[in-house]
């Protein structure tokens, strides 16, 4: 009776912790966002490991919902960079001096997370649960001349709000991942825009021409 007692007890403590998911999203999202011309600049990019390593999370009811994001951040990132500059090339390690001269860069850029949340609830219905999110992330971009000094920053930010009815045999991952997927879709527009649309990039793309 006693071990049934301590079974029962264990199975309650688990129901009232709740469970861990960790959702992996589209590592596929892109810029939708047209440009005129693109700025005529050869950019390096590096993706350091604390944003192609990049979560967020929050609960909803009991549960904890955990979304790695950042194979999505650097799909997003890279793509606009192609879609803004004639030539694109993608560092695998952190740039030196040396290794701009020798890539023979314009610019390179590493970009970083400043601010990241997302926010879930479920509102009950009488036949389904709908899951909601709302998602804001900003990225600032960084970029440095042949010298690693400093050249522009253009911060880019992106929101997703989202409501998915829940399916009967889901707990929701792919419901509450809509409002960070839209939120990473939209990132990546205002990405295109903002770096277009720079002042010291776009002098800097007409004194190379």
């Amino acid at each position: 009776m006693h071990v049934l007692k301590t079974a029962a007890g264990l199975v309650a403590i688990v129901l009232l912790a709740g469970c861990t998911h960790s959702i992996q999203l589209n590592p596929n999202i892109g810029p939708s966002a047209n440009i005129a011309r693109p700025v005529d600049l050869r950019v390096g990019v590096y993706i350091p490991p604390d944003v192609s390593q990049f979560v967020i999370d929050d609960r909803s009811d009991l549960d904890k919902y955990i979304f790695e994001i950042g194979a999505s951040l650097e799909s997003v990132i890279t793509k606009s960079a192609n879609r803004v500059f004639s030539r694109v090339t993608i560092l695998d390690a952190q740039p030196t001096g040396e290794m701009i001269e020798e890539s023979a860069l314009d610019l390179v850029m590493i970009p970083r997370v400043t601010a990241a949340m997302v926010t879930l609830n479920k509102e009950e219905g009488p036949f389904q649960d709908d899951a909601r999110g709302n998602t804001a992330i900003t990225v600032e971009l960084m970029f440095y001349d042949a010298e690693m000094i400093q050249y522009a920053s253009v911060m880019a930010s992106g929101i997703g709000i989202a409501s998915e009815r829940i399916g009967f045999f889901s707990r929701g991952q792919r419901e509450y991942a809509a409002s960070v997927e839209s939120a990473i879709a939209n990132l990546s527009n205002d990405m295109v825009r903002q770096m277009h649309g720079n002042y010291d990039i776009r002098k800097k793309g007409e004194e190379q021409e």
